[in-house]
């Protein structure tokens, strides 16, 4: 006997709908499984999973993580930054469309010291020329631009360390060019 593929699916829903019966509270309930597709809301109609998920048979211990050795920091001063934070321009212009200068802006921070020292085109390398300093802080310098028109200014800034051990030191170099003299009153 030969069956046709729709009586066959017609079979296997009325099978599915009568063996896929349980017991909810003591009422016989279908389950989701058994309900024809098409019908009910897709809620009703969406498959219940009764997998399990699957656990390992044995759970890994978790693995021994070591701290890095890092050297140890030194300790003492040192000189965290030094930089310039505005750079300068020289004046130009005339009487009428005139742009005044803009000074130089220098920012650092130092640790370990007990405080700091400023130079300024100090060839001798003595610190404090221009006076102490705090351990971080900045500070605000007029740029001298008195060479000749065309040429360019450089000055030296240096910071030093100040007690706390062995003393440190950076220097920035700081150009401009200088754009004219102005006029003179």
């Amino acid at each position: 006997m030969k069956l046709h593929p729709t009586a066959l699916v017609v079979a296997a829903t009325v099978m599915a709908g009568l063996t896929g019966c349980g017991v909810i509270d003591g009422t016989a309930a279908p389950t989701a499984s058994s309900i024809p597709a098409g019908m009910g809301s897709p809620e009703e109609a969406a498959p219940v999973s009764s997998a399990k998920k699957k656990t390992p048979k044995y759970k890994s211990s978790p693995k021994h993580k070591s701290t890095p050795t890092h050297a140890p920091k030194p300790h003492g001063p040192r000189i965290v930054s030094f930089k310039v934070v505005q750079k300068p321009k020289c004046a130009e212009g005339t009487a009428v469309f005139r742009a005044e200068a803009v000074p130089l802006i220098i920012k650092w921070k130092i640790t370990g010291a007990d405080s700091a020292a400023l130079s300024v085109d100090d060839p001798t390398g003595t610190p404090g020329t221009y006076g102490p300093a705090e351990l971080h802080g900045t500070q605000e310098f007029t740029f001298s631009c008195s060479g000749a028109v065309g040429s360019t200014e450089t000055h030296t800034y240096a910071i030093y360390t100040v007690g706390g051990g062995a003393q440190k030191h950076k220097t920035l170099k700081v150009s401009a060019k200088v754009l004219d003299k102005g006029i003179k009153p």
